[in-house]
C-alpha cells in the first residue's frame, strides 16, 4: 500500500498523468471543433425569397451555395403560370442555418387528367357536386323535350359528346343536355344585383339558367377587377314568377363602382 501511494505521487506518475489530460483536453477540443465545423453551429444565413420567382431562375438566385433547392410538389393553379414557385419553406426572411434546403411548390404546365363520371339520369343537383367532387366545372345548360324532367341527358365538351371513363383536364366545363318534361317549362329569374359573376352564375344553374353576356363598365380594368366586379344591371330583371323557358341566358352589367348599384326590390325579398 505504501508503495502504491509512492507512485502516485512520483515524477513519473504525474508526468504521465498530465500527458493524458493534455490528449483528453486536445481531443475533445479537435471534436467540438469539428462538430462546429460540421454543424455551422453559430452561422446562420437569412433564407432567401423565392415564392413568385419562375423556377428557372432558382441556380442563379442561389448562386451564393448557401442553400439547396428542392421541388417537393406541383400544383395546377388556373390562374398562375406554369413553373412559377408559389410556396416555399422555410418562408423569405427566416433565419437557418447554411446548407439548408428550401422545399419548393411549383404551378403545372397543365392541369391532371382524370376519368370523366357518368353524369347520366342524374338530376342537375347531384351532377353539379359529382363534377365538383372530380375538379370540373358545370358549363352551359340546354334542355330539350323528354319525359325525364330536369334529368341529365347528355354530357359534353366543345360541343361533341364524352363518354365517362375518357381522360380529359382537371377544370373542364361540361355542357350538360336536360331532359325538359314534355312541356315548355318555365323558370323565375334570381335576383343578381351586387354578386359577383361566380356567385350570380351558380344562382342561375340552381334556377336551370345560363350566363349570357359579361358586359363590364369603364371602372373594370384588371382581372382582380373582373373577380371583384358586381352586378348592377341584368336582362333578363328578376321574377319571381316562372317567366323565361329553362335554359335560357342571363345577360350581366358588371362594375366596381358601387355608386352604380341600386336596389330596385329589397334583396331580401328575391330570397
Amino acid at each position: 500500500m505504501v508503495s502504491f501511494f509512492r507512485f502516485l505521487f512520483s515524477k513519473a506518475f504525474v508526468i504521465n498523468l498530465l500527458i493524458a489530460l493534455v490528449l483528453v483536453c486536445g481531443g475533445v477540443y479537435a471534436t467540438l471543433s469539428y462538430l462546429d465545423d460540421f454543424t455551422l453551429h453559430g452561422k446562420t444565413k437569412e433564407v432567401p425569397k423565392l415564392k413568385g420567382e419562375f423556377l428557372h431562375k432558382v441556380d442563379s438566385l442561389l448562386a451564393g451555395g448557401e442553400f439547396t433547392a428542392v421541388v417537393a410538389d406541383s400544383l395546377y393553379l388556373k390562374e398562375v403560370e406554369g413553373g412559377k414557385i408559389i410556396e416555399q419553406d422555410p418562408v423569405a426572411g427566416y433565419e437557418v442555418k447554411q446548407g439548408r434546403k428550401i422545399y419548393l411548390t411549383v404551378s403545372a404546365y397543365a392541369p391532371p387528367q382524370i376519368a370523366m363520371p357518368d353524369l347520366a339520369d342524374m338530376s342537375l343537383r347531384q351532377a353539379t357536386t359529382i363534377l365538383e367532387t372530380f375538379g370540373l366545372e358545370v358549363g352551359e345548360l340546354t334542355y330539350k323535350p323528354d319525359v325525364c324532367a330536369n334529368c341529365i341527358l347528355e354530357q359534353m365538351v366543345d360541343g361533341k359528346k364524352i363518354n365517362p371513363g375518357k381522360s380529359i383536364p382537371k377544370g373542364t366545363a361540361i355542357d350538360l343536355v336536360l331532359g325538359q318534361g314534355l312541356s315548355n317549362e318555365l323558370t323565375d329569374v334570381p335576383y343578381l344585383i351586387e354578386f359577383t359573376a361566380d356567385l350570380a352564375a351558380d344562382l342561375l344553374k340552381a334556377k336551370y339558367l345560363n350566363v349570357g353576356s359579361l358586359n363590364y363598365d369603364e371602372t373594370v380594368l384588371t382581372a382582380e377587377d373582373s373577380a371583384a366586379a358586381l352586378v348592377y344591371r341584368q336582362i333578363p330583371f328578376y321574377s319571381l314568377e316562372p317567366t323565361i323557358p329553362m335554359g335560357s341566358a342571363v345577360d350581366l352589367f358588371l362594375t366596381i363602382d358601387t355608386n352604380r348599384i341600386i336596389h330596385s326590390v329589397n334583396p331580401t325579398d328575391s330570397l
